[in-house]
């Protein structure tokens, strides 16, 4: 019996029930082996890493402080989400990546996106490895002013990066393509708004690359009524400032 890579394509959410979704995913038993959420953000959102402070925002500039603030489960620097593509990605310990470091997922996904990228954008590439690896805790704001080794570039500008959460038997993998720039404080490298059937195109070469890589069949899904109820529970926490404010 072939395994499966489930397929989620969701439109643009707010914060907190992009981040409930993902939650859930991370625990749900029935999307397995594998689960990949592909997904976009109204209103434009700040996702906080889950070590950041939060007084940080107040700091920002004026056309960014003002924006939605949520706060992810995973580490790293904050995101302005906007015109990207989102992914999350899920697996449980059956796929031998996912019990390999986390540098080795990091650079799975990362190559499947630089080798579905279409012809119009030949100018992506893999951070050098001599730069710092990803970490939770540290590093700048935002986690797009500096390329980390894994994430990908253009011009020496990051472009694409992600974060992890790992529970025993699973890990949740998501991350941020940047599409193109509507703040002039966003920081960053974007493909210049490209159309959406070539980012479509783009999306779907990603999919069968991935698939293949993990050695799964890709296999279209959908939310079940039960899985939405958990999602709407889960999303309070975010929506709320205890768990915004937390730090």
């Amino acid at each position: 019996m072939n395994r499966v890579l489930h397929i989620l394509r969701d439109p643009a959410l707010d914060g907190p029930t992009n981040m409930a979704r993902d939650e859930h995913l991370l625990h749900s038993a029935p999307l397995r082996p594998a689960v990949l959420r592909l997904y976009a953000w109204t209103p434009p959102t700040i996702s906080l890493g889950y070590f950041q402070r939060y007084a940080d925002v107040a700091g920002l500039p004026a056309d960014l402080r003002d924006l939605p603030v949520v706060r992810r489960i995973t580490g790293g620097g904050a995101i302005l989400h906007d015109r990207e593509v989102t992914y999350s990605l899920v697996l449980d310990n059956s796929v031998p990546v996912a019990t390999q470091t986390p540098l080795a997922l990091y650079q799975l996904v990362h190559e499947c996106w630089r080798l579905a990228a279409p012809r119009a954008a030949p100018s992506i590439e893999s951070a050098p490895h001599y730069l710092p690896l990803p970490t939770p805790r540290t590093g700048p704001f935002f986690c797009f002013q500096n390329p980390g080794r894994t994430d990908l570039t253009v011009g020496g500008q990051k472009l694409l990066g992600s974060a992890q959460r790992r529970t025993p038997g699973s890990v949740l993998q998501h991350g941020s393509l940047l599409l193109g720039h509507r703040f002039a404080s966003h920081p960053g490298a974007d493909l210049g708004d490209p159309a959406p059937e070539l980012v479509a195109a783009w999306v779907d070469a990603f999919i069968v690359r991935l698939a293949a890589t993990l050695a799964l069949e890709g296999q279209p899904t959908a939310w079940t009524a039960d899985q939405l109820a958990d999602v709407a529970a889960r999303r309070a926490r975010y929506a709320g400032a205890e768990w915004t404010r937390r730090r």
